[in-house]
């Protein structure tokens, strides 16, 4: 998965984290700080659940997710993935 992908995975995963009376501005780096991007620690834990299904991370090491920024989030998807999602189409799918 490229960057500009996930960034355009977790975009679509924080907005629906994200409860509707909230304001989320997209990610646009990977060097972007996750708290930037208004999710707050309850939107950041569920951004993280949708993201461990959809990389197939059990839910024991997800609970070690840490991350500052969309770098740090990105890798450490990757270190702890157990599944690659197809295409940037079938991870957005996984989500609905």
């Amino acid at each position: 998965m490229s960057e500009q992908d996930f960034m355009t995975l977790l975009n679509a995963v924080a907005k629906m984290a994200k409860p509707f009376n909230g304001e989320y501005k997209d990610v646009t780096s990977m060097s972007d700080r996750l708290v930037d991007s208004g999710l707050d620690s309850l939107d950041m834990l569920l951004t993280g659940v949708y993201l461990c299904d959809v990389f197939d991370i059990d839910e024991e090491t997800g609970k070690t997710l840490s991350a500052t920024t969309v770098q740090e989030l990105f890798d450490w998807l990757m270190q702890h993935k157990r599944r690659m999602p197809e295409s940037l189409a079938a991870a957005l799918e996984a989500i609905k």
